[in-house]
């Protein structure tokens, strides 16, 4: 895994939010959603569960996020999700050797391997449950395969 921006986490999706969001819905009807890193704790061995609360929160971004849990609570929907890490980055150096103040930045990692549902949602308070799924494995390409075979055939 490496650090992207929100953009390219929605993007390995295949979704293209129009607006700095945190949930947007897939073609095929699943939610994604961004989550923080600190809301997951481990509830069994295989469900890692994740809960936020809404409350206070009037802006557009918070309004989409409601809008999109409950249906995909009303619906059944899987949720896919992307984490949010806020990261503390190391105090730059001035000229004068007096440290400036650390800036803190969100990185974001696209979990394909997590895969959940909305369990509850009040309107404000909400559980996601996710479990871990099988990804499959890309095909180690063996030698004597792809240029290295046509090259050889049309040498023949």
């Amino acid at each position: 895994m490496y650090d992207i921006n929100l953009l390219e986490a929605f993007a390995s999706y295949k979704l293209r939010p129009a607006r700095r969001t945190r949930s947007a819905m897939t073609p095929d009807g699943d939610l994604v959603i961004s989550c923080w890193y600190a809301g997951f704790k481990r509830a069994q061995a295989e469900i890692l569960k994740y809960e936020e609360d809404l409350s206070g929160q009037t802006h557009e971004v918070a309004k989409a996020l409601r809008t999109h849990l409950a249906e995909a609570l009303a619906n059944e929907c899987e949720v896919r999700v992307i984490v949010a890490v806020t990261v503390a980055t190391a105090a730059e150096q001035k000229p004068d050797f007096t440290a400036a103040p650390a800036s803190v930045r969100t990185t974001y990692y696209a979990r394909k391997d997590l895969v959940g549902r909305v369990c509850s949602f009040d309107g404000q308070r909400f559980i996601v449950d996710f479990r871990r799924i099988e990804m499959p494995v890309q095909g180690k390409i063996s030698k004597g395969t792809g240029l290295q075979r046509r090259l050889g055939s049309a040498g023949r």
